[in-house]
């Protein structure tokens, strides 16, 4: 991956201030403020009310009367939050209750009167579009269909990396399947078949993933987590198997409200939602068979954003953005990432893409815990990446990333952490190899770019050797000696030998 690619991928494009958006749901109102408008822009404060605009709109056709208060109240703390933190910008939107409501039109005309704002009542379609964007905006390539289930609506749509084509937006939201079947689950079975009924380019279509976007689907994603003691409590990118989590979802349907109510991080306003969330789940596993369930904590506010960027910036991979980001805020360039990535090239056989950007990834960060006190490095580089908001990374790759930041400063493991069981023994392998190569760099280089190129780092034999150029001779010693042996054992356990 040359200089041009590093540029390429590390473009943040961000503009100035912070950028906020306040989100009016069928079952809640949220404020998202955002760092900046750039490729991957990270969430610094996130609040909701649980306002349900939308109970019963299925019945009087009008906005629930106690939620439309609710959200003035809210509307009016979230603006005053947005001046305190002095945002840029401000967007919002307004999904599936103002847009269906009779009275809808009126309250979106009065929010604007009010507090002089202009409020977008995004339309079923786009509505579709901006889950979508949201899961490209945040994970790489993803291909398959997304499911966005509000309180008002699902929306499904076809998504091949960032482009969309077939979607549609089916009455089946949490709140509205709520008001239609009075909780009864008969009805809920069947009220669900008859949407999908509906729904003719989903026939025959077998999916490779399906992505599970909002509160409804988190929600279960959470319970899973708990029930089968997931070591990592991060719902972005939460990934299981579809066939066996079908069960897991016919238990939740069938699960008397009362133990809802109890379960553990399920809040008792969402309970009520979770059996037909449930179903309509089962029922999206049923239609399209997917491989594996991804669970997205991105919707349609990141693809709010991501919308407005550049053709070229959406296209540019949001984690190297991010990890460029990292390493220039701490005050590294990426010409040494460039030339590491380089460097370490020969101990590399048959690189898969993923395998690639992930090493890539690896050497901006290479550097993230010089600052830190040296005996708390690599635990804290660790964890640092582990529980860090990069997106764009699978579980498995999360905790494989961490773990060579790890070895970047430290060979053997002092702690066997929970996280480490997402990993193969591959996945570690790799880890101590890549860790351990660019620890060998910085005690040859100091990080400093235009100094690995007087040191070439070779296999003779299948062992690993280093021949140092010019006056780079002056820097072998006992300090080198002991890392060449610590990474040609290091390249000899990733090979098998």
């Amino acid at each position: 991956m040359s200089a041009a690619a590093s540029n390429e991928f590390g473009q943040q494009a961000p503009h100035d201030g912070r950028i906020a958006i306040i989100d009016i749901g069928s079952n809640s109102i949220r404020l998202v403020v955002y760092d900046q408008q750039k490729r991957s822009p990270v969430a610094i404060y996130n609040e909701k009310v649980m306002s349900a605009l939308g109970k019963g709109l299925a019945a009087s056709g009008v906005l629930n009367p106690e939620g439309v208060e609710s959200a003035k109240e809210a509307l009016r703390r979230f603006l005053a939050m947005g001046r305190n933190m002095e945002i840029g910008s401000l967007h919002v939107m307004a999904t599936a209750a103002v847009r269906d409501a009779n009275d809808g039109a009126s309250f979106a005309r009065y929010l604007e009167d009010t507090y002089d704002i202009d409020v977008d009542v995004i339309s079923g379609k786009k509505e579709a579009r901006l889950g979508a964007y949201g899961v490209s905006a945040s994970m790489y390539k993803p291909q398959g269909i997304t499911g966005d289930l509000g309180g008002g609506s699902l929306e499904l749509v076809l998504l091949d990396d960032n482009t969309v084509s077939d979607h549609a937006s089916l009455p089946l939201g949490s709140l509205r399947m709520i008001d239609e079947t009075k909780g009864d689950r008969d009805k809920l079975k069947k009220l669900i078949d008859k949407r999908f009924a509906e729904l003719s380019w989903l026939d025959d279509y077998k999916a490779e993933n399906f992505y599970a976007i909002g509160g409804s689907f988190r929600a279960l994603a959470k319970m899973h987590m708990l029930e089968c003691e997931y070591p990592l409590r991060i719902l972005h990118e939460y990934t299981v198997e579809a066939k066996p989590f079908r069960s897991f979802l016919r238990g939740i349907a069938d699960m008397p409200m009362d133990r809802l109510e109890k379960f553990s991080g399920i809040s008792t306003k969402r309970a009520p939602a979770l059996p037909g969330a449930a179903l309509v789940l089962e029922r999206i596993l049923d239609t399209t068979r997917p491989e594996n369930l991804v669970f997205s904590a991105s919707g349609i506010r990141e693809g709010y954003l991501y919308e407005k960027l550049s053709p070229f910036i959406r296209t540019q991979d949001g984690l190297l953005a991010s990890c460029t980001e990292f390493a220039t805020k701490s005050g590294r360039t990426t010409a040494y990432a460039n030339e590491l990535f380089a460097w370490m090239a020969p101990l590399i056989k048959k690189e898969p893409e993923s395998e690639r950007r992930l090493r890539f990834a690896f050497c901006l960060l290479s550097d993230i815990a010089l600052h830190i006190h040296p005996e708390y490095r690599a635990e804290w580089a660790f964890q640092r990446i582990l529980y860090s908001a990069l997106t764009g990374l699978l579980h498995r790759e999360r905790v494989t990333l961490a773990l060579a930041l790890y070895h970047r400063y430290q060979y053997k493991i002092k702690e066997e952490w929970p996280a480490l069981k997402l990993l193969q023994p591959a996945d570690r392998k790799w880890a101590r190899m890549i860790g351990t190569t660019a620890n060998l760099a910085y005690h040859l280089s100091g990080s400093i770019a235009g100094n690995l190129h007087n040191a070439d780092l070779t296999l003779e034999k299948d062992r690993v050797a280093l021949k140092l150029l010019g006056n780079m001779q002056d820097a072998m010693g006992d300090a080198i000696k002991k890392r060449i042996d610590g990474v040609d054992a290091a390249y000899r356990n990733y090979v098998g030998k």
